[in-house]
């Protein structure tokens, strides 16, 4: 497997609730490199497990991830997650791509007062943004 990790930077528009699971005592070697970076208003611990939910009204996978790093930020802290294996984190891409097509959708909106049905938002996403989406070739 390559060394090169990935991110995918989550929109803040969209809140994420993290559930700790518990603390493993070892770090997960043989963790996916694909990373999620969120920021969140207080800060976890390097090594916890964490369940990922949303208060939005986008479906959230069952995904669990594990915290690799978190570093204070304006107002908060930013946390890299990493994921046990692909099935994990194809689903946190997957969710990923919905919430930058929603992100995208309210952009159109508040700036260009171009109002879009879900699919047309995701349609135009896809054709222009898909291709540069992080996937290490999930």
């Amino acid at each position: 497997m390559s060394n090169l990790q990935l991110f995918i930077h989550h929109p803040d528009e969209i809140p994420l609730d993290l559930e700790v699971i518990e603390r493993p005592l070892a770090h997960n070697e043989n963790a996916m490199p694909l990373r999620l970076v969120c920021r969140l208003p207080i800060p976890l611990e390097s090594g916890q497990l964490v369940s990922i939910h949303t208060r939005d009204q986008i479906h959230c996978p069952n995904v669990t991830g594990q915290v690799d790093w978190c570093s204070p930020q304006r107002g908060g802290y930013e946390l890299g997650i990493l994921f046990p294996d692909s099935e994990h984190a194809m689903r946190i891409r997957m969710f990923e791509q919905v919430c930058h097509i929603r992100r995208y959708r309210l952009y159109l909106e508040e700036h260009q007062g171009r109002f879009l049905s879900e699919d047309e938002a995701a349609m135009e996403w896809i054709a222009r943004y898909a291709a540069l989406f992080p996937s290490n070739a999930l």
